[in-house]
């Protein structure tokens, strides 16, 4: 989970720095972000996460905090209920992840930030301006993981 939520927080700030390129087609556009997803975890996560993890277990990463996912791991050794648990945030966060990947993507398509959730959730909504990556994870969860994860989430065995 933490892996991810550094790469996506390296790709979004790369997006909003402007130094990703355009695309032209969908599916340009959904095998390039996920690409690019490959490219910043190899380049700026992979040798560097152990690190981060240790030395700021309870730095806020998006909406994730390792120290938190950290004692709930442990708890879900023993623990079926917290195993539950444990496996539900990482769906969700998945999914949340999975959202502003591709909602990244729409807007270097050319896509208002309005459009580009409009097209993911069928919700319009007022532009969000200053918009970051723990806010745009917040709008994706409420306008279609949530949502998402109550119709079709059951644990596994």
């Amino acid at each position: 989970m933490m892996y991810r939520g550094y790469t996506m927080d390296y790709l979004w700030n790369f997006f909003k720095a402007g130094r990703l390129p355009r695309f032209t087609s969908n599916n340009e556009m959904f095998n390039g972000m996920d690409e690019l997803y490959s490219d910043i975890a190899g380049k700026y996560v992979h040798s560097n996460l152990i690190n981060w993890l240790q030395n700021d277990p309870t730095k806020k990463v998006g909406t994730l905090i390792f120290a938190n996912y950290e004692r709930l791991a442990t708890a879900a050794e023993n623990d079926r209920g917290k195993k539950e648990e444990l496996e539900f945030s990482y769906i969700y966060s998945l999914l949340e992840d999975y959202s502003v990947l591709y909602y990244i993507g729409f807007r270097l398509m050319g896509n208002s930030s309005v459009k580009a959730i409009a097209m993911m959730t069928n919700f319009e909504i007022e532009d969000i301006p200053q918009m970051d990556y723990c806010m745009a994870k917040q709008v994706f969860s409420q306008l279609y993981v949530s949502r998402y994860m109550h119709e079709h989430y059951s644990p596994l065995p």
